[in-house]
């Protein structure tokens, strides 16, 4: 596949007539950000986009320049939009960095657009050539006559209210363009490229991209961002695990699935592994199943020197049959010997290949307790462990 560029062009040019007062909406607060600022943000920080030019109302040129622009590494170009969209749009364009290979046009003010929405559409951009971000209509749609009375019903499976991002090829934008006179009468991007009869997809993101417009969007819009906000905290759960072994003779040690050569083992039903057994845990308390004496008792013959790490493979699947995904995991062992500096990558990739997740979602760190306490005296090992999940 040839390398794409995105170019994200924000349309924040307008009057913001229909919001009333003395600010613009671009620069209305939204639980302590700015609409432009959460706009911006969204094209930051989806991977997708590879460069920003910002089309500003005259008057904000210099305040976005100095205040807001510096904030964002992807903005290459603030420039002066014109007194239409089609004109802010050929602005724009022109201000293009030349190796862009795609432009995604998006309305400022549609400021609960995210990364993940930007995406969509332009995955289906990339391969289509065209795409439009939007949504489906689920009321039923009448058609009016010019007196404002109902004329007929349309099919609302044929009805799909486009937003933005509207997503395009360089070269078909650029047709586009050079196809369209500047008049008032185009809202959207869409209309200049359906003019030249090129298919656009249609990406459906549902409702929360709306766009702000009046004083009661503020409010809609703080509703969905707390919405959204609460669901991120409900999802994320923590668990910490412990577990401690006795060091025996005639027993192999096994940590983190590794047997490390030591003239003592760890005392237990299974392989006693002490620091995937703090894993397993971590995870269990995180998805709160329990812990591990509940799923694999040392009661149970099936279990008695069963390889921890297969162990390790059952907990993975607990979490996924309840919904959950691991995001990272970082433990701690404890013992005053021996040295295990030389076999914690390989403790890191059988605990990451086990989850099916990155070494680099797995940390592994190793103290001594000074030859204090059990640990210290080498009677035993303990290891800590805590878990990030969340919910798919």
């Amino acid at each position: 596949m040839d390398k794409k560029h995105l170019t994200a062009v924000i349309l924040a040019a307008g009057s913001s007539t229909r919001m009333g007062g003395c600010v613009k909406k671009q620069m209305l607060p939204i639980l302590g950000k700015t609409v432009l600022w959460r706009t911006l943000s969204a094209f930051e920080a989806c991977e997708l986009v590879d460069s920003v030019v910002l089309a500003a109302h005259m008057d904000d040129i210099e305040y976005i320049s100095d205040k807001i622009a510096p904030e964002f590494k992807k903005i290459k170009r603030v420039i002066a939009g014109g007194n239409t969209r089609a004109e802010s749009a050929r602005l724009s364009f022109e201000a293009l960095p030349k190796e862009t290979t795609h432009i995604a046009v998006h309305d400022g003010a549609r400021c609960l657009v995210t990364p993940d929405m930007i995406s969509k559409v332009a995955c289906e951009a990339f391969e289509s050539g065209a795409a439009t971000a939007g949504s489906y209509v689920t009321d039923t749609v009448k058609l009016l006559s010019v007196d404002g009375a109902v004329e007929k019903t349309v099919p609302r499976e044929k009805v799909f209210m486009a937003s933005t991002p509207q997503i395009f090829e360089t070269e078909v934008y650029k047709k586009a363009l050079l196809s369209t006179t500047n008049n008032c009468k185009i809202t959207d991007d869409n209309m200049m490229v359906e003019a030249l009869g090129v298919k656009i997809s249609a990406v459906d993101l549902g409702k929360e991209n709306i766009k702000i417009t009046t004083p009661s969007d503020i409010e809609l819009a703080e509703y969905i961002l707390s919405k959204r906000e609460k669901k991120a905290m409900a999802e994320i759960r923590v668990g910490h695990g412990y577990d401690v072994h006795r060091f025996a003779e005639e027993r192999k040690l096994i940590l983190g699935g590794v047997e490390i050569p030591y003239e003592l083992g760890l005392l237990g039903h299974s392989d006693a592994d002490v620091l995937t057994h703090a894993v397993m845990d971590a995870l269990l308390g995180a998805a709160a199943l329990g812990d591990i004496g509940r799923h694999f008792p040392d009661s149970d013959e099936r279990y008695r020197g069963i390889c921890s790490i297969e162990l390790l493979r059952r907990v993975k699947a607990l979490l996924e049959n309840n919904g959950y995904i691991i995001n990272n995991i970082d433990a701690t062992l404890v013992m005053q010997k021996p040295k295990i500096s030389g076999y914690v990558d390989k403790m890191i990739c059988n605990i990451s290949e086990a989850l099916n997740i990155s070494p680099c979602q797995v940390n592994i760190k190793a103290t001594t307790e000074e030859k204090l306490g059990f640990t210290g005296s080498g009677e035993g090992a303990a290891a800590h462990a805590v878990a990030l999940i969340e919910k798919k």
